[in-house]
């Protein structure tokens, strides 16, 4: 079997989006779901088994800050507590194949807020930790 340099997937071909808009200054993305297990030892079993409970679903958007973009209306949010509702749609594509995974984050709720950190002569840029109820998958790369 050959190795084949174009089967790499690059973060390069990514997109994300907000709802339907395309956020062209984020260079990184994160969606992560982590199983939560109760464990249970049963009578006259050694084992400790695990049992599915449920997930969590969290993730961070980084980038360049190109604009105030959503802070705004997080920061009115958290101030009246009618907060948002977002979606984060992820899309990685194989420029080699054109095949694209595709993922949708629901019930999105940005759990941090950095209206202002920069400093002189360095590119200012933003962290957007979030945590999310929902997730789809639309495709997939085979």
């Amino acid at each position: 079997m050959a190795f084949d340099d174009n089967k790499f997937l690059k973060g390069t071909s990514g997109e994300v989006f907000i709802n339907n808009t395309q956020l062209l200054e984020i260079n990184k993305i994160n969606i992560k779901l982590t199983g939560s297990f109760e464990d249970f030892s049963p009578c006259g079993d050694y084992a400790t088994h695990h049992v599915y409970q449920g997930y969590d679903g969290e993730g961070t958007l980084e980038g360049a800050r190109i604009n105030t973009m959503i802070d705004a209306d997080l920061i009115e949010a958290y101030q009246n507590g009618i907060m948002p509702e977002y979606k984060i749609y992820s899309n990685l594509t194989n420029p080699s194949t054109g095949a694209t995974e595709k993922y949708m984050a629901t019930g999105v709720q940005f759990t941090e807020i950095t209206p202002a950190d920069w400093e002189s002569k360095n590119l200012v840029k933003r962290s957007m930790p979030f945590t999310f109820s929902g997730i789809k998958v639309l495709s997939t790369i085979d």
